[in-house]
């Protein structure tokens, strides 16, 4: 075993499952079945959490922000990690995962503890009798009333009179009003109102505790800089510049991210789908917090097939089955295209086009346009003679065409290798994600820069300018 590969035991307590001894430098815990320790549970996550090598530890990382992960009974919080030791206790739902280090090898052992609580049956009860309620007659309070009335007496301070005698004149002036025969309001609406109010403030502290005592704002927001190529000015850590009194928080975002090479507009399937910039990035989590973390959790929160919201009438699913990688289905190549605004800023596309026979034509066009001779062949993955990315990077074979391999090729260039420093920071750490592959903000001049050649980088940048002053002119 390699120093920087770590030895994982995995024994299954009371699941039929053998033990298997795994070398990497980590392992990942959830529902799928890609996983090296996979749960079967609603209460896990589809990739709920990592156990990875380094420098001679074992890090436990929550990569869920919807369910919940512990250790000895202490909450991670989503995005945090901490290192196992000897005798630890790892909680995830219904499971528990014991843990024991052998020198440089770790022992998990997993055992499930499934407990359905039945309600208890309560015998139906007897309605309880209500005795009728005693209805005072109102009849001849009038009359008794008008019989003791006496205009002659002189009972000035009465409830039924002004506390002083009238001044001459006319009445209209001098009549001032009493209130004693309206009805008061009861005490009791006082209490039951500040109770309400009080329920009510006590449940929006317990379930929104950052509107009354926000966390810091993130570096990039609490920073001052200049000459940014994403921003046209800096927050500086300033609460009015994005809240204000009249407008929605999001159009301080999209009126501060105007800048030579970023506009914030959105793919047009999320216009349509009324998503705006704080559905994806939240703030006000603490000075470290990444905010584009946040924004590739949020895709997979979103597009998964236990999200029932509807956005616009429409409804969301988990994306691609569950999986990546290159898109064949059933044997069959599929692929949707990009969208338009995207191509917008892909100048060699369009001046490919030579008239497709038909949408699949097109489609094909479109996806071998954007990657030969326009990518640099990622470091041990065959290019052309120029180092370029060709029709033999990715199938070693055309009769028939070679479909295993490009799953590999796909790999190298939408994943990020771990420790790795010169790629798109962006891509997840050793796995991808949706941004891998998709692009949310399509005018962006930041995008797999690292791969473009130096051609290709100008155009596309050249293409974006264009792009972002037809839209500010509008």
């Amino acid at each position: 075993m390699s120093q920087e590969t770590g030895k994982f035991t995995i024994s299954f307590a009371d699941l039929e499952r053998p033990t298997q001894i795994v070398e990497k430098d980590g392992i990942f815990i959830g529902r799928l079945d890609s996983c090296e320790i996979v749960l079967d549970h609603k209460a896990v996550s589809r990739i709920h959490a990592s156990i990875n090598f380094r420098d001679g530890k074992y890090v436990l990382s929550n990569l869920s922000s919807s369910n919940i992960l512990t250790i000895n009974g202490r909450k991670i919080a989503a995005q945090r990690g901490d290192v196992l030791a000897d005798g630890d206790t790892i909680q995830i739902g219904p499971f528990t995962i014991e843990v024991g280090r052998l020198e440089d090898e770790i022992v998990l052992i997993v055992e499930s503890r499934f407990t359905e609580h039945v309600p208890k049956k309560t015998g139906d009860l007897a309605p309880r009798a209500v005795p009728p309620r005693v209805q005072q007659s109102s009849e001849g309070v009038l009359k008794v009333f008008w019989s003791k009335r006496n205009r002659q007496k002189e009972d000035w301070g009465t409830r039924l009179r002004p506390t002083e005698k009238p001044k001459p004149g006319k009445a209209m002036f001098n009549w001032r009003p009493t209130g004693d025969l309206r009805r008061p309001w009861r005490f009791g609406l006082f209490v039951w109102a500040f109770l309400v109010v009080g329920a009510v403030g006590v449940f929006a502290f317990l379930r929104y505790p950052q509107s009354y005592a926000p966390k810091p704002l993130s570096n990039p927001h609490a920073a001052t800089f200049e000459n940014s190529t994403i921003a046209n000015r800096s927050n500086s850590d300033s609460c009015t510049t994005c809240h204000t009194a009249n407008e929605p928080l999001e159009n301080a975002c999209i009126k501060c991210h105007q800048a030579t090479e970023f506009h914030a507009s959105n793919t047009r399937a999320h216009e349509e789908s009324g998503i705006t910039c704080t559905a994806c990035h939240k703030e006000h989590q603490g000075s470290d917090f990444d905010i584009t973390a946040t924004a590739i959790a949020s895709c997979a929160e979103c597009h998964n097939d236990y999200n029932k919201n509807t956005y616009n009438g429409r409804a969301v699913r988990t994306a691609h089955e569950g999986s990546y990688g290159y898109p064949i289905v059933g044997g069959e190549w599929k692929w949707g295209g990009v969208y338009r605004e995207v191509a917008a800023a892909i100048p060699e596309i369009n001046s490919s086009a030579t008239g497709d026979k038909d949408e699949q034509a097109r489609l094909s066009r479109e996806f071998h346009t954007i990657h030969v001779a326009r990518l640099k062949a990622p470091a041990g993955i065959k290019g052309d003679s120029n180092g370029l990315v060709s029709c033999s990077t990715c199938h070693n074979s055309f009769s028939p065409i070679d479909v295993e391999t490009p799953k590999a090729t796909c790999a190298a260039c939408h994943t990020t290798a771990a420790g790795a420093t010169d790629r798109d920071q962006r891509f997840g750490a050793v796995s991808a994600n949706c941004i891998s592959c998709h692009v949310q903000h399509p005018f962006s001049g930041g995008r797999w820069s690292e791969f473009l050649t130096d051609d290709a980088l100008k155009r596309r940048r050249d293409a974006v300018v264009r792009e972002i002053n037809e839209l500010n002119s509008k």
